[in-house]
């Protein structure tokens, strides 16, 4: 379970980075530098990016991981990196690979003693070295960003970020003579942890919605239609947008539940012992959440609930529905700390993407595998597509 970071510790330790951790995100929420506008900058680059390929075969997933990790960045460190740049590159790969190995190395989360065998036969070993990579990165920046010395004021007064509202967290707390776990150690793990989270998490998502449209083409239409009925294509789609478009709402929330992004949630440890009829799971016993099952259960979501199916999600005169059963970011006190920032973030992104391409397959009557590679995540195959921009002229570019 760890016991250190927002993500894997427990007890009071958990309970403080969890809060702290909120309440950064929320001040997001507001102001000059909002999350949204903060993903707008990325999405704009983003989209740039897919229009410079001039509709040649590309590795969708490639630029969705850079752009999805670059907001992450924009946050947590108040910074985005060039697409060239090689330090940032490499993590993205090292994130990338992590997530292709995750498949075998899931086993072990259920029969640990299989880390023990000779050689590396559950891929755990290069998950150990890639998730080094990623963390090398991070730390590095981070300790560029924290002085050597105690008076941390410059840090706290620069651009927004997740590290400088932290540090000022801990400073307050220090100076009031307050016992807290804010400290740089749990800082650094907690940076680590959402960062590769919420890089994988909707980067696969926006993935597996490319994947499932291309399936039902149809879908992709008349996300195009309600664009060009809603938006047009003067301006690009903004968060106000988002009541407007309840069929793109629709497809995001279809996507997540198909896809079932983190099958098993994370895994969680009894506090105390715990009866559920007449089964009694002791005290300390890690406990594996199955949020597929109810994610993908047919009883809840009907016969065609291994379909993709939009229309689940609405009602008889086309508005969203908000189903108690759909749980993508778990549920209780261990609910996904970045679920209104992953929200913000697919809808942003797959509006911006729709409005300006059309995306086709390679082979239009041999779309892409809709296989999963299970691990921690759950994700889809490496694959690639075609994107046609739908208009040229109407849009006005911006710089990447």
């Amino acid at each position: 379970m760890g016991d250190s970071g927002v993500a894997f510790s427990s007890g009071p330790l958990w309970k403080e980075l969890r809060m702290t951790t909120l309440q950064i995100l929320r001040k997001f929420g507001r102001g000059s530098s909002s999350l949204a506008e903060k993903i707008q900058e990325e999405v704009n680059c983003f989209v740039n990016k897919l229009a410079e390929q001039k509709g040649e075969v590309i590795d969708l997933q490639h630029y969705t991981h850079v752009s999805v990790s670059n907001v992450i960045c924009s946050i947590i460190l108040g910074k985005r990196f060039s697409y060239e740049d090689s330090r940032f590159k490499s993590t993205v790969e090292s994130l990338t690979r992590i997530a292709e190995n995750a498949r075998g190395a899931a086993a072990i989360n259920f029969l640990p003693f299989l880390k023990y065998l000779p050689g590396d036969m559950f891929q755990a070993k290069k998950i150990q070295r890639n998730w080094a990579n990623v963390k090398d990165m991070i730390v590095e920046i981070i300790s560029e960003m924290i002085p050597d010395t105690a008076d941390t004021q410059s840090t706290t007064e620069s651009a927004p970020n997740y590290i400088s509202f932290y540090r000022r967290r801990q400073q307050e707390k220090v100076k009031k003579g307050k016992r807290t776990y804010l400290d740089d150690e749990n800082l650094k793990k907690s940076v680590i942890d959402l960062f590769g989270a919420g890089t994988e998490t909707v980067s696969s998502t926006i993935a597996w919605c490319v994947l499932f449209i291309l399936h039902s083409t149809d879908v992709q239409k008349k996300v195009h239609a309600e664009l060009d009925r809603e938006v047009g294509q003067e301006r690009q789609p903004t968060m106000e947008d988002q009541a407007r478009l309840p069929y793109l709402g629709a497809v995001i929330k279809e996507t997540q539940r198909l896809a079932s992004i983190v099958p098993f949630s994370l895994l969680h440890k009894t506090s105390e012992e715990i009866a559920i009829h007449d089964f009694v799971i002791p005290k300390g016993t890690t406990v594996i959440p199955n949020l597929d099952s109810v994610l993908h259960d047919p009883k809840i979501w009907g016969y065609d609930a291994d379909r993709f199916n939009p229309g689940r999600f609405l009602d008889k005169d086309g508005s969203l529905l908000q189903r108690e059963e759909f749980l993508p970011f778990s549920i209780g006190p261990r609910l996904c700390v970045g679920e209104a920032m992953a929200k913000v973030e697919l809808f942003i992104f797959t509006s911006s993407m729709f409005q300006r391409f059309e995306i086709l397959a390679t082979e239009t009557l041999n779309p892409p595998s809709l296989k999963p590679n299970i691990g921690i995540t759950s994700v889809p195959e490496s694959f690639r597509v075609l994107c046609r921009e739908r208009f040229k002229d109407n849009l006005s570019p911006q710089n990447v």
